[in-house]
Order: C-alpha cells, then structure tokens, then sequence
C-alpha cells in the first residue's frame, strides 16, 4: 500500500533486556495498514524545537498478518534523541508513524533455502520475516543467524525457540561475543555463516545490523561462492 501518516497508541511496553524494549503500537479502530514483512515505519516524533518535528526510521518486528497493530524493538542509545524520547514515553501514550516503507522484503519466488544474519535490534525485519513464512506454512529452510555481545541481549530467544520446536525448517543458531555464562556459540556471525551454510546453491542471505558486519558477512558470502545477487542487506547506520 502506498504510505501514509496514522495515529497509534502504545499499549504495550516490554523490557526485553538492558537498555532494551518491545513496544507494541495499536492503530485507532478502522485503520487500514498493509505491510510486507521486513519493510519500516518513520517514527515522527516532536524535536526539540517548538513546530520541528524528528523523523527515525525503525524495521517492523512483526509478521502482516496481524492488522491492528505492529511491534518495534529498540535499544536505547546513549545521546540519541528518538530512543531517550521513547524510553520517557508510558503504554497509553500516542505516537504518529509513517509506512509502511522499504524494500527489504523476502524475493520471490523463494529459494531452497533463506539465510537471515543479523545482529543486535536487525533482528527485527526477520521477525516479522520469520513469523511471515512460517505462518504461511513455508516449506524453506530458513536459518536464523542472530549475533550479540552478551546473552541477555538476545532479544526473542524464547520464541524463536518456540517456533523452531513447530517448524523444523527453522534453524536458531545464536551467538555471543563477548560471554559471560553463556555455552553456546561465541563467534562472529561471519564464521558463523561459514560454519553451518556450505553449497550456496538456491540459498539467498539476507543481513540486517551495522555497516561494518554487513561488510564482514558479504565478504564471507562471496568468498563461499555466492553472488551478488544472492545478498541483501539492510544498513543500520
């Protein structure tokens, strides 16, 4: 659908780790909001300046097929005037967005295989990536590679568990960097890509996250073998 401005009100607020939150935005009865799973909203928010207004672009980090509302997950960022405008704000509390934008979409027709590599807050597109397919009842082999520095970061653990307990086409593979108790994989996303993806063939990789990762995963990509055409990426920064 074409975008547009739309009215919504917090109404629900979730500490998902430090310094970071789920929010979940109700649209007012009646509103028709049609969105592509991994595509953003620009948050509009009053700037500091009386009449300005402060635009922020955040990924939808939920599936379409849930009309009334959307989720947003944001970490706050110290300095930054959206995310300590939000971190101020109450469920109840009313914020304008514009949407649905992007083209960070799932390309069709759908290959063997879809890799989703993402770290910190890029999780969010493939959430609603994810639940989008998986809803849809996707028979692809869908790997979720999600990168963070420590373990309580990893936002949505628990239900991408979940989902890949139903959905055995849904591979979890998390990694930690920087670990404190945490017995899982602890290298970068990169090796991770290297280590459990081999025959790129019918594969299309997908990375959301920070310009310097997205460099590190494309270049591991190419090295294996896959195309250009085969990556897609949305930057962060």
């Amino acid at each position: 659908m074409k975008a547009g401005i739309f009215t919504t009100t917090i109404d629900k607020i979730i500490a998902t780790g430090p310094e970071l939150k789920h929010f979940h935005f109700a649209f007012e009865p009646g509103t028709v909001f049609d969105f592509d799973a991994g595509q953003f909203v620009n948050v509009l928010l009053p700037g500091p300046e009386a009449g300005k207004t402060v635009k922020r672009p955040y990924s939808i980090a939920s599936a379409p097929l849930r009309k009334t509302g959307f989720d947003l997950c944001l970490k706050l960022v110290k300095g930054g005037y959206a995310t300590t405008y939000f971190w101020t704000l109450k469920e109840g509390d009313k914020v304008q967005i514009q949407g649905p934008l992007g083209r960070f979409t799932a390309r069709q027709p759908l290959p063997k295989a879809l890799i989703f590599i993402s770290t910190g807050t890029g999780i969010a597109p493939f959430r609603s990536m994810i639940n989008d397919l998986l809803e849809k009842g996707t028979s692809c082999e869908i790997w979720n590679i999600f990168g963070n520095r420590y373990e309580d970061e990893i936002i949505y653990k628990d239900e991408f568990d979940a989902l890949a307990a139903k959905h055995p086409n849904l591979h979890n593979i998390f990694t930690v960097s920087r670990p404190k108790t945490w017995t899982g994989e602890k290298e970068y996303v990169q090796f991770m890509l290297k280590k459990y993806i081999s025959n790129p063939a019918e594969k299309n990789i997908y990375i959301c996250g920070l310009t310097n990762m997205i460099n590190a995963v494309e270049a591991t990509a190419l090295e294996m073998g896959f195309a250009k055409t085969q990556i897609f990426y949305e930057k962060y920064d």
